[in-house]
């Protein structure tokens, strides 16, 4: 397949304002560590004094030393709810100092966002908004969107010391039009999302520690984020993605794994029912990304992946893959530079 043929196949996927999906594998570039790292990072900052811990702790090792993901370790034990607040607090305590030592780099120039210049691309035409769905805590996407000059909505009111938007969604004029905003959909929630003692939910600017008498409102893998998301913000974030999904002309899949059970059902239903053009871009296709291309993307999809020689290129045509030499184009910089 030439880099003419894929380029035409992801420009029509640009040109149809794509709902952009972020997994992990798209803050990995900017050193947001994964669920290799966080497991490392737990496993050396937990504190399992108490002796009904222990024991269950032991089993979450046992998986890990056994080649078993964060995210599959901890769904097999039902973690006690104190277990649960220190996984919660030391998630939040790794993602955040990495997320502050990106916010140092962007504010100074000295960070590169493809996602800014998708961005850019995409508010060149009549559109006045992007959609985000993304199961990251981190604040990539809103950097991202500070640097591109376009204002991001997260569900929250504008100001330092932010309220729940409500039923009625803010909208920002520039001029006598309204601004050009990115929605962006966090469906296990965000860095800077707490919920006070008292069980107000606040969006609060982001600090090296937690704020006095507030736990983070981050969804941790295991069985109890199916709980959690139960609750709000998370339900009316869910709600939020759900319409997103349901409605969007094409995807566009950033390091996402196809795995998580809040995006993955109206993704599926809109490809099934619209063929909606789709294009995804990883280092490395997971199993469930394979199988959702073979079963469900339908007949307008382009994967592409590392491999040793280049990049290989998975189509409806080709669905065990092709290689194109010499191209990196499955990174998102080299994507954007055959696209836009």
């Amino acid at each position: 397949m030439s880099l003419e043929e894929i380029s035409t196949i992801a420009q029509n996927c640009i040109q149809h304002n794509p709902t952009i999906v972020l997994g992990s594998g798209a803050s990995i570039p900017h050193q947001i560590r994964g669920m290799g790292s966080l497991a490392d990072y737990l496993h050396n900052n937990i504190d399992v004094e108490d002796p009904k811990e222990k024991p269950i702790w032991t089993q979450i090792q046992t998986a890990l030393d056994n080649g078993e993901g964060l995210e599959e370790a901890l769904q097999k034990t039902a973690a006690p709810p104190a277990m649960i607040k220190k996984i919660v607090h030391l998630t939040w305590e790794a993602i955040a100092k990495d997320d502050l030592a990106l916010l140092q780099r962007a504010a100074v120039g000295k960070e590169i966002f493809p996602l800014s210049d998708l961005i850019r691309t995409l508010f060149k035409s009549t559109n006045n908004t992007v959609n985000i769905v993304t199961p990251n805590y981190d604040r990539v996407a809103e950097y991202a969107t500070d640097v591109a000059e376009f204002i991001h909505a997260t569900g929250f009111t504008p100001g330092l010391i932010r309220r729940r938007e409500g039923a009625d969604t803010i909208l920002v004029r520039k001029g006598n039009s309204p601004a050009r905003t990115v929605r962006i959909w966090k469906v296990h929630g965000s860095l800077d999302w707490f919920e006070g003692d008292n069980g107000t939910v606040i969006s609060l600017p982001l600090s090296q520690h937690l704020p006095d008498g507030y736990s983070p409102l981050i969804v941790t893998p295991g069985v109890s984020k199916y709980e959690r998301t139960h609750d709000e913000p998370f339900r009316s974030v869910i709600q939020g993605a759900d319409a997103a999904l349901g409605r969007a002309g094409a995807f566009l899949c950033v390091g996402y794994g196809f795995r998580d059970t809040h995006i993955q059902p109206k993704l599926v239903e809109r490809c099934r029912q619209r063929n909606v053009p789709i294009v995804v871009l990883a280092q490395t296709l997971t199993d469930e990304t394979k199988h959702f291309l073979r079963n469900n993307a339908g007949s307008a999809y382009l994967a592409m992946e590392d491999c040793d020689e280049g990049t290989r290129i998975y189509r409806p045509e080709s669905p065990n893959g092709d290689v194109v030499r010499g191209q990196k184009i499955w990174t998102f910089e080299e994507f954007n530079k055959l696209v836009l």
